[in-house]
This record gives structure tokens, sequence and C-alpha cells, in this order.
């Protein structure tokens, strides 16, 4: 904005130059002594005078000079009259600003006064002159000649400033554009990277399959030759490389699961019950669900959603099991499930009483293979794998914990429209 305040300040200083500069006016009779006489009742005034004693000399004035403030002009001359020479003067665009005040005698006549108004005239004296209404009229036109220099100085101003600020704006648009670019590219690369990512894990997984198949199929006709042959302690080391190589497994299927979480996206998607979905996994984890004596607490205020089956089940599968794996020792294990909307989108969240994590924890929950409690089986790839299916699908993943008290995850969903009657804010579930 620098420069935009020095142009305004050479404005500001160009206008005062303006008013402290002497005013020029041009005096037009065909008699001297009528020349000499307005002079003398406006000398006092500071002015300066140009004179011309007939039409043609003030337009051969004209022609050098175009700063006069002000034309002070008789109506009655020989060759070119007043009302003539000023339909010459304002011919000329530069000279159209100059106003023009008639001296005539002949102020009775009505046909002149209009035909001088015609011409431009801005004001008539009548002869003989009233001294003090005359330096009355040229101080008033004089006044309006500097405050129209004012204006015209602000002008240039706010055009100067408007440039200036439309140069800024290009300029900006362009170092906008120049970003969105260089945005667009990193995000292509990261996509690139991605990719290459999830091809390299699903080769990898994939490669890994047959010499882990044949491994444990070598294993398991070891079993069978050296059953009852192996002391414990051997046997014991037999049943670890068991459960190494089953855990292998494991880790091989979840690595293989998240490089089809995105060639899932475009999976068939379905009106789905979130409580038949519920009750559904809370069969197949009957075991967890009876050695935990957990209680459930389920609130559908929405019903459905359209979602892909298999995405939706993995979501709530791994957040139950999570919320009944993950209890407290010190209390009886309760989890809580809800749907509700939260302005356009569905809210899915599973709340517990469980061990709960820090904050220090907390930013580091969705990481891959991160885990905070080592006594409670698991790869820590669960809560990575429905992140990515949360938000590649439009959604989000929000979790709140405290240490000690448990913890509540929700799965905002992609914007759907309501599909049940009975919607409740989410401030009224809290």
């Amino acid at each position: 904005m620098g420069n935009i305040l020095d142009k305004e300040s050479y404005f500001l200083e160009k206008v005062s130059l303006t008013q402290k500069t002497d005013i020029k006016i041009l005096l037009v009779d065909d008699r001297e002594d009528n020349l000499m006489s307005i002079e003398a009742i406006l000398e006092n005034e500071n002015y300066i005078f140009r004179k011309a004693s007939s039409g043609k000399e003030a337009l051969k004035i004209l022609l050098k000079e175009l700063d006069f403030s002000l034309i002070l002009m008789d109506v009655e001359m020989p060759g070119l009259n007043g009302f003539e020479t000023a339909t010459m003067i304002y011919e000329r665009d530069k000279l159209r600003h100059i106003p023009i005040i008639f001296i005539t005698a002949h102020d009775s006549n009505i046909e002149n006064v209009y035909r001088g108004y015609k011409m431009g005239a801005v004001d008539y004296i009548s002869k003989p002159i009233d001294k003090e209404l005359l330096k009355a009229r040229v101080s008033v036109f004089i006044e309006l000649y500097n405050k129209n220099i004012q204006l015209k100085a602000q002008e240039q101003k706010l055009i100067l400033i408007n440039n200036e600020l439309e140069q800024k704006v290009r300029e900006r648009t362009d170092q906008l554009t120049k970003k969105n670019l260089e945005l667009e590219s990193k995000n292509l690369e990261l996509e690139r990277i991605n990719n290459d990512l999830d091809n390299f894990i699903y080769t990898a997984s994939h490669d890994l399959k047959a010499p882990m198949a044949n491994l444990e199929a070598l294993v398991n006709v070891l079993n069978t030759k050296l059953t009852g042959k192996l002391k414990d302690k051997e046997q014991t080391l037999f049943n670890m490389i068991g459960m190494s190589i089953d855990k292998f497994n494991d880790t091989i299927r979840d690595l293989t699961r998240i490089t089809m979480v995105q060639k899932e996206l475009e999976d068939h998607k379905e009106p789905i019950n979130f409580q038949e979905m519920v009750a559904d996994i809370k069969i197949d984890i009957a075991h967890l669900v009876k050695e935990s004596g957990v209680t459930f607490f389920e609130y559908y205020d929405v019903e459905h959603i359209v979602y892909a089956k298999k995405n939706l089940r993995s979501i709530l599968h791994n957040l139950i099991t999570n919320a009944i794996k993950y209890r407290s020792p010190e209390r009886k294990a309760e989890v809580k499930i809800q749907t509700y909307r939260r302005h356009q989108a569905t809210v899915l969240s599973v709340s517990d009483n469980g061990l709960g994590l820090s904050e220090e924890h907390q930013a580091k929950m969705f990481t891959m293979f991160k885990r905070f409690h080592s006594h409670v089986e698991g790869s820590g790839i669960g809560l990575y794998i429905i992140k990515r299916i949360v938000e590649n699908n439009g959604g989000k993943i929000e979790m709140e914990s405290e240490k000690d008290k448990g913890t509540t995850f929700k799965v905002v969903f992609g914007l759907q429209m309501p599909s049940d009657k009975n919607i409740q804010s989410e401030q009224h579930k809290q």
C-alpha cells in the first residue's frame, strides 16, 4: 500500500498548489476603458488578467493558453460578437470547462439572454457594472473552479488507487493460481505414491502367501509326525511356531484388506438397518460378549443408511469389538451405540467405559500398526482401515477419550437425505 499512499500525497499536494496559484481570467471587450474598469474592480483579488479587444483576438489567445478559470466577455463587439465567440470557444473540447460570464447592456432582451445561455454562458452581468455584484459573481465561479479541480484530482487519485488495487489483485490471483497448480501437482504426486504403496503392499502380501502356506503345511506335517514324541518344552516351542504363523497370516490378510479399501470404493450400496447389522455382529462375537459380560445400550434415531454393506460391517465390527476388548477391569463393561443426525449428515457413535487413552496417544490412534495396550490381541491396523473406508466415502471419524474413563468414536458419514421422521439433534443426545 506504500505506492498508493505516495500517490495520494502527491495529488493532495497538487490540489493544494492549485488552490494557491493565481487565477487567470480572460477579459474580452472592444473598448479599452471597459477592460481597464473591470480589471480595476478585481485587481485586489490577486487574479491574473489577459485582455482581448475582439472575439478573434480572444480565440487566438485561447489557442495557446488553456488554463483560464473564467472568461468575462462583452456581448456587443464588432466582427465576432460575444455569442459567436462563445460558440467557437465551446467547439473545442479542451475549452468547454471554462465558464463564460456575458457583460451586456441589453439585460431586458429575453431573447438575447436565452441565446446566451444556449451558447454556454453561465451568467449575465448588466452595464453599468455593479462592483460588488461583479466581485461576488466572479468569486463564486472561481470557487466552483477550485472545487472542480479538487474533484478531478480526487478522481485521478481514485483511478490510480483502483489501478493499484487491481494490479495487486492480479498479482495475488497469479500467486494463488501458481499455488493451486503446485498443490495439484503435489496431490497428483501423493496419489501416485499412495497407488505405488498400495500396489507394493498388495504385491508383497500376495507374494508372501505362497511361502507362508508352504511353511504352514510343513509345520502341520511335522506336528503329525512328532505328536507324542516331543517333550513338554519342545511341544511348547512347536506350538509357538504355529501361533507365529497364524499371526503372520493375519497380518498378510490385513495388508491385503488395506489395498482393497480404495478398490472397493465403488462397491454396491444398499439401504442397511443399523440395529439389524449390530445384532448380526453380536452373534458373530458371542464368545467375546459372554466372556466380558458387557451390557449394550442402543439408540437409533436414524434407522437406515445407504452404504456398502461390507464396509459398514467392517466399521461396526471394529468399533464394537474394540469397545469390549479394551474394557476396564475396575468396572462392568458398558457399550453405548447410537445414531442421529448432525445437520444433514448421519452420525454413528460407539462409546465405552473402558481404559481410555491419554491425549498423547490419541493423536496417533489411527496410525497403521500402532497399539497402546499390549495385553489385548490385535494387529493395530483395524482403526487405520476403517478411517480409510470412511474418508474414501466422503465422511470422517472423530474420537474423544479420557484415560481410565472411556472412549467415544463418532463416524460422520457423507451427506445423505434423512431416512427417518424421528430425527433428534446431536445436542439432545449428549
